[in-house]
């Protein structure tokens, strides 16, 4: 491959942690690599996209959450980037649910004309889906250039993706993760996670990569695993509600299998506590899950750990409950109170609600039910809110993060920031507050309505 036969611009995620879109040019043929925005669906990058969405011959989708798949609805349906689209099953399915969720959020905090459900799916409906390894050709006018899948690790069906235009190729390779995790496999870029480099994917003409994580000096993946459950444990202990921040199909799977196992073995814990995976498009984000146990790590078991059923399917959840409102979610904290304790009023079921761990959705906690229940529970000091990542730039999960970054560095803790980061739980101080614009879309009433 020539040095000038091949261009790479960056239209969004380069120099910073924004949602990654990047446009690959070789030869004559364009693809596009990802397609991920943020909620605020605003500014010069999503402008750029816009400029350049017609002339793409390609779009290759690596995860199914919003930094990946993001724009591509609204770039579908309102710039004409209508030209074929690839992604493994499972991106192409959780991807449809992620932006269910999104556009559903959207639409119910303003007047979102963008792009709504429909549009999502006619979208997705445009994806071709894709197995592990197989290749297939651009065809046409760009016949030779082949583009292929392969596991990423990270999330179920994530890819990194070989872009080969006859004895060259180009690697791109966004959020991977070696290691293998409670439900994935590690990537294939290295063989069985041994540190060896598949030589099928070694040394191609261009590495496109991110260093996303470059500076941060991660613990073993049990210690992470035991530093997340301790902190949900803590509050548990302490009888108060506890939000986990979740996106709504990558991400998320993984967090509720790990909570899902550690429920099922303390009777205790599920006896004072409801776990909840609350978000618009939940349940079919479960089912989905479960019709793609074989994208998952082999081995991954007949049965949920702890499940204790002879009928326990893979990935089953079973401790898991998926409501998709807030109402929803109110009736059974009341309903499993009343369970419990054998009735009672309705003031007294609503004092002596159970209590209840929910991931809830958006994980930037500036829209969706995780921004709701902030607001609800945050004046409670027994409550707390666990967070799995940081969030996005400009984010409440981003604002809440750093605010307890700055708690936790002035405790002087001396054994690395980024270790102390994932592994020392730490409470702001009472009093803390923490600014949170809410908008809501209501219905028109009285004059308002007459006019």
């Amino acid at each position: 491959m020539s040095a000038n036969s091949i261009q790479f611009t960056a239209i969004s995620g380069a120099n910073n942690e924004d949602a990654v879109c990047y446009l690959l040019e070789i030869d004559e043929a364009k693809i596009l690599l990802d397609c991920g925005s943020f909620e605020e669906y605003s500014g010069e990058s999503l402008a750029q996209l816009q400029r350049v969405a017609r002339q793409v011959d390609a779009v290759l989708l690596s995860h199914a959450d919003a930094a990946h798949v993001g724009a591509y609805p609204v770039a579908f349906e309102r710039w004409g980037l209508t030209c074929a689209a690839y992604a493994t099953q499972a991106v192409a399915m959780m991807g449809r649910v992620c932006m269910h969720d999104v556009a559903k959020a959207l639409r119910a905090r303003e007047d979102f004309e963008l792009f709504d459900e429909r549009a999502v799916d006619r979208a997705f409906d445009n994806v071709t889906a894709l197995q592990y390894s197989q290749p297939v050709s651009l065809g046409g006018r760009h016949n030779g250039i082949t583009v292929t899948a392969h596991a990423a690790g990270h999330s179920v069906g994530g890819a990194v993706w070989t872009i080969s235009n006859g004895a060259e190729t180009v690697l791109y390779a966004m959020d991977y993760n070696h290691m293998r995790e409670a439900h994935l496999g590690g990537s294939s870029l290295l063989v069985g996670g041994q540190g060896r480099v598949n030589e099928r994917l070694a040394r191609p003409s261009l590495l496109i990569t991110d260093a996303y994580n470059a500076q941060y000096r991660l613990p073993p993946r049990r210690r992470r695993v035991e530093a997340f459950v301790d902190a949900v444990g803590q509050a548990v202990r302490r009888g108060g509600n506890v939000l986990v921040p979740v996106d709504s199909a990558a991400r998320v799977l993984e967090i509720a299998y790990v909570l899902n196992e550690w429920w099922g073995r303390d009777r205790a814990r599920r006896e004072s506590h409801t776990l909840y995976l609350l978000g618009r498009c939940s349940r079919k984000a479960r089912a989905f899950a479960q019709s793609l146990v074989g994208w998952m790590a082999d081995g991954l078991g007949s049965a949920t750990p702890g499940a204790g059923s002879a009928d326990a399917k893979p990935f089953d959840l079973r401790h898991v409950v998926a409501v998709q409102s807030l109402a929803e979610l109110d009736r059974r904290m009341g309903q499993a109170d009343q369970d419990r304790r054998g009735g009672g009023g309705r003031r007294q079921q609503q004092q002596r609600a159970r209590h209840a761990v929910v991931l809830a959705s958006l994980d930037s906690m500036s829209l969706g039910f995780a921004q709701d229940l902030f607001v609800r529970w945050a004046g409670a000091r027994n409550n707390a809110v666990v967070m799995p990542q940081r969030g996005p730039p400009g984010s409440l999960a981003r604002r809440l993060y750093t605010r307890w970054l700055k708690h936790t560095q002035r405790k002087d803790v001396r054994n690395g920031a980024a270790e102390a980061e994932l592994v020392r739980p730490a409470r702001l101080p009472v009093g803390s507050d923490i600014a949170v614009t809410l908008r809501r879309r209501v219905a028109l009433q009285g004059a308002e309505l007459e006019a």
